[in-house]
């Protein structure tokens, strides 16, 4: 569980040092005053509060939402993902929750509740948290999130070895003639756990919705002795074009001195190498038309 410890506070009693607390009952108990609160307290979602200094992450939107809630609620999509090690999910991003038809209670602003049946074997307790099972967390991603954010979720919940390719392929069987059916076989067609990176898995999202040819995710390219030259994140190795995601990590100097040792490598050996990052995401014209060139299309 993580560790609230926001160090030595003279103002914060001790009893709200390490937790999660709804912000009106510790003033109703008068533990601390109205002006305290908002001074010394962080909003982790409305009415909830943890100690300034406390950095505020998915897993801890979890914890708040869960303690608000008036009502037993299971965590799912990228928010259970969280918790069983899947850690793509942003702070801002909404806090997933499932809950019984029989107890319909609305979320607070940034929590999503979704109202269905649950099985027992839909729900698995994680850190003395419920959870939706691993094949569940993966179905509501597909049906609840954006395609794209969910491919990373799926992606992640195979890699980490969560779920199965045959799990995903049974669980669409399942649900044929239901409704997010057509979501679900896509997202879950596509995911195969290779992408390392929640930023790889929105990329092929993109090189999908661009009709881009499939590529090779993590292709090992070696010269005409067999000897191992570069893995590559995109391969068309028919094409000899290889696609890179440059993550924070390829602005270190040095870090860039083998990136263009290694390009010059592979376009020694006749590949064409294209560069991408966090702002072609956002913008991707630039390298869908680069793409498209090298790929001849």
């Amino acid at each position: 569980m993580p560790d609230f410890d926001a160090g030595p506070r003279p103002a914060v009693p001790e009893r709200l040092r390490q937790r999660i607390f709804r912000g009106s009952d510790a003033v109703a108990e008068g533990l601390i005053s109205a002006s305290c609160l908002r001074r010394e307290y962080l909003s982790v979602i409305h009415g909830m509060y943890v100690p300034a200094g406390t950095v505020i992450d998915h897993g801890i939107r979890t914890l708040a939402a869960l303690l608000r809630m008036s009502a037993p609620a299971v965590l799912t999509a990228h928010s259970a993902a969280w918790w069983y090690g899947v850690t793509h999910a942003e702070p801002a991003d909404p806090v997933m929750l499932i809950l019984p038809r029989d107890l319909p209670v609305k979320g607070a602003r940034g929590v999503r509740v979704h109202v269905t049946d649950l099985s027992h074997a839909d729900i698995h307790i994680v850190d003395g948290l419920r959870l939706a099972s691993p094949i569940r967390t993966a179905r509501d991603a597909a049906t609840l999130t954006s395609p794209r954010d969910a491919l990373a979720t799926v992606d992640g919940l195979l890699r980490r070895g969560l779920t199965t390719r045959d799990e995903l392929r049974r669980m669409t069987e399942e649900m044929s003639g239901r409704w997010g059916v057509a979501r679900v076989r896509t997202v879950f067609e596509l995911a195969d756990g290779l992408s390392e990176s929640p930023a790889e898995s929105w990329t092929r999202w993109l090189l999908h919705r661009a009709s881009i040819p499939p590529p090779v995710l993590q292709f090992e390219v070696v010269d005409d002795h067999g000897r191992f030259v570069a893995r590559v994140d995109f391969g068309w190795p028919d094409c000899r074009v290889a696609l890179e995601y440059d993550g924070s990590y390829h602005a270190d100097p040095l870090q860039q001195v083998k990136d263009r040792e290694r390009d010059a490598a592979l376009r020694s050996l006749g590949w064409t190498v294209i560069h991408m990052t966090a702002i072609d995401l956002r913008d991707p014209e630039r390298v869908l038309q680069d793409l498209r060139r090298a790929l001849k299309q």
